[in-house]
């Protein structure tokens, strides 16, 4: 006789599932931080520190302006909250970074909805491939933003 080996039931495996999804539903749609580089001349694709981007391009001696958007808006009052941006360029075959500031922050209404809004702005002095990112560590865990890469040009 042969003994049969029990299977968990479809209907468990796709309460499992079901769950699953939820969970990383609600943890897609939790902290989030955006970063939205402002006032480039160009777009075009380059290979910088091995890597396939699109860069924005500025002109050596301009200012970069930054903003970006903490959802949902921290609690805590307008300006006693601070949002960390790094900017790091392509060295030696490796991003390093090279400035990082602290930008103020405040809430503000977007679509109905109260965020957080930043802004901060950066001296482009060097020519090269960059990108900045932005930080905030009032979330645990903290949250950062895509990586917005730029070319500063002669």
């Amino acid at each position: 006789m042969r003994r049969r080996v029990p299977r968990p039931p479809l209907v468990g495996l796709l309460a499992a599932g079901t769950v699953l999804l939820l969970a990383a539903t609600a943890i897609a749609a939790g902290n989030s931080i955006t970063l939205n580089l402002k006032g480039g001349y160009r777009n075009q694709q380059r290979i910088a520190c091995s890597a396939r981007h699109h860069y924005t391009l500025y002109h050596r001696g301009g200012t970069l302006r930054m903003d970006g958007y903490v959802s949902p808006a921290p609690a805590l009052p307008d300006g006693a909250w601070r949002v960390k941006v790094k900017i790091k360029q392509c060295k030696g075959g490796r991003f390093v970074t090279i400035w990082q500031r602290h930008a103020r922050g405040n809430a503000v209404l977007l679509n109905g909805a109260k965020v957080g809004h930043f802004r901060i702005s950066y001296r482009t002095q060097r020519t090269g491939y960059f990108f900045a990112r932005a930080y905030y560590y009032g979330y645990t865990p903290r949250i950062k933003s895509d990586a917005q890469h730029f070319r500063v040009t002669r």
